[in-house]
């Protein structure tokens, strides 16, 4: 058991490492950041025009609601499909076109072992550049940051185990491009349909739209109501069915390449 999970910490360094020297990879990490930035300073004159134009004090809070749901979760959903498509499907491909992949597996250490160092570095880098996002779009409000860092990880599990497949089955990096443009329409479906009521049922369904609904009903203080459910259950079947696939085909994929 210790020497196991001595290996999977070992394999995180190494992931780590690799993400921060790859370029690709690193304006990857700093594209959602850049991102909140920019959008910081595009919608600060919209804001304080509709503030203005606000006639009472809910209209106002109103106001802020909308905005900050949008750039919030906006920003979750691009982290998130940036940094999980970047990091799990090129980054794994990247390790099988130069081998690197096999001769860990050659090297007594499991798939499995693999899979989950991959997997948990990719959360964590999630969750530090979620925080950066935050605290360049909400400024010192840290009110939301909690829901805002467990909704991510949230969010991200399903296409974490979807994207492990895909790192798999792709035969090279050329190959983990075309395969990890999916992951990151989907995890921005949700921005989509907040600007297009027509779709906006359809991508509630999405594996991030159950994230994007309750983390509006987090900034209107209704995250732990009866609401929260159906989203919730929309996450965990995504969750349990992305799980599946993985534990059905990471195995044969792994020994096929």
């Amino acid at each position: 058991m210790n020497a196991g999970m001595r290996k999977v910490g070992i394999l995180c360094m190494k992931d780590l490492v690799d993400m921060l020297k790859n370029p690709s990879m690193l304006c990857c990490l700093l594209f959602p950041i850049g991102f909140s930035v920019l959008f910081r300073f595009l919608t600060a004159d919209m804001r304080t025009e509709a503030l203005a134009l606000a006639a009472s004090d809910a209209a106002r809070q109103q106001v802020i609601d909308t905005i900050s749901t949008l750039l919030l979760a906006s920003s979750l959903c691009m982290t998130i499909g940036m940094i999980v498509s970047m990091a799990v499907v090129y980054g794994i491909a990247e390790e099988k076109e130069k081998h690197t992949l096999r001769t860990l597996m050659l090297s007594n250490v499991s798939a499995t072992q693999i899979a989950l160092s991959r997997a948990l570095v990719t959360l964590g880098v999630v969750l530090v550049v979620s925080v950066a996002c935050y605290l360049v779009l909400a400024g010192g409000d840290f009110g939301l940051l909690p829901a805002y860092l467990a909704l991510g990880l949230l969010g991200a599990v399903p296409l974490l185990l979807v994207s492990l497949v895909l790192g798999l089955a792709a035969r090279d990096q050329m190959t983990a491009g075309l395969y990890s443009m999916p992951i990151v329409l989907v995890a921005l479906a949700p921005v989509f349909g907040m600007q297009n009521e027509a779709i906006e049922g359809v991508v509630q369904l999405a594996p991030t739209g159950g994230m994007f609904s309750l983390f509006e009903l987090a900034v209107s203080g209704e995250l732990f109501t009866a609401q929260a459910l159906v989203p919730l259950a929309i996450i965990v079947a995504w969750t349990v069915g992305g799980a599946v696939v993985f534990s059905m085909l990471y195995k044969k994929l792994a020994q096929d390449n």
